[in-house]
């Protein structure tokens, strides 16, 4: 990401949480977050440390079964810079890797897009499969896991159904010129990826990796005095996460807060204590990760590149 763009976003960032601030009054919440207890910040720090373990594993396998190999230390390097793109309109960013993985060992994108947008694919299937968990206690959620998994199915269907994706390839090689070979090479990855074994298992796997971010949630909000039960507390994170992506700002800045806000309170929390909530969650989930994947691009970025 361009560095104007990155000022941008945290532009961006700074005015919303000064809305959020205005929104809960600052000196309350201020008072709030003085009150909070610190010892849960290095416990919430942990649990997003292990889902990004879990998802290194999934996109691992991931690679594996398109057929592209790694180094381990290389493969580390392009997953945790993938992470700096955590703050792109549903981390559309994270297609990067593939160039990265490309500058290292000269692996086609063919390959390897389809890699990361399979990966995402199983990201939000992960976060629906925790998402229906809770669905039962805020029905209003049901359209949109619906309206998820029917974009879904649609993809899917159209990857694995001989006819519909002859029908997409033709039309997509006449636009594409010389690189029309890439298409059916970028089809061809997309059907070992997208094999209802590996869609199923992984995406599960993905559900796994969520489930830690969430349950950081959980004793955010015990550190603010309040309880939620670890299942309400899963379906918060998962929900309010699925929302910020949908609604393709970046970093999901903004909604995913006011997601996590609006449903706490909705289960009996105080608009102050929602509001620092919303805050310190998404300062462990959201920017640890981008500054973690930034550090690790910049600081490991000539040792694996040479560049």
């Amino acid at each position: 990401m361009e560095n104007n763009k990155v000022w941008l976003v945290i532009l961006f960032a700074v005015v919303v949480y000064l809305i959020m601030g205005i929104y809960a009054d600052f000196g309350s919440l201020l008072s709030a977050i003085e009150k909070f207890n610190w010892i849960f910040i290095p416990l919430m720090l942990i649990l997003v440390l292990i889902a990004y373990i879990v998802r290194f594993l999934k996109w691992s396998l991931f690679l594996r079964s398109a057929g592209v190999h790694l180094k381990l230390k290389d493969n580390l390097f392009v997953f945790f810079s993938g992470m700096g793109m955590i703050i792109t309109p549903a981390k559309v960013g994270e297609i990067w890797k593939g160039w990265l993985i490309r500058d290292i060992n000269g692996e086609s994108l063919s390959k390897t897009v389809p890699v990361v947008i399979t990966d995402r694919v199983t990201d939000v299937i992960g976060l629906v499969i925790l998402s229906l968990l809770g669905i039962l206690y805020y029905k209003e959620g049901i359209y949109i896991l619906t309206a998820l998994l029917l974009i879904f199915a649609v993809f899917f269907i159209a990857i694995r159904s001989e006819k519909i994706s002859g029908i997409v390839i033709s039309i997509l090689e006449k636009r594409a010129g010389k690189y029309s070979k890439d298409i059916k090479t970028m089809h061809a990855t997309f059907l070992q990826l997208m094999h209802p074994k590996n869609i199923v298992g992984l995406s599960f796997l993905s559900a796994f990796a969520w489930f830690f971010e969430c349950l950081a949630l959980y004793f955010v909000i015990i550190g603010f005095g309040q309880s939620l039960s670890v299942l309400l507390s899963t379906f918060v994170f998962s929900f309010a996460s699925l929302v910020g992506a949908i609604s393709m700002i970046p970093g999901g800045l903004g909604i995913a807060e006011a997601t996590i806000s609006g449903i706490l309170q909705y289960f009996g929390l105080t608009s102050v204590d929602s509001v620092g909530v919303a805050i310190i969650i998404r300062f462990g989930t959201l920017w640890f990760g981008a500054i973690l994947g930034f550090g690790v691009h910049f600081i490991f970025k000539k040792r694996i590149m040479g560049k």
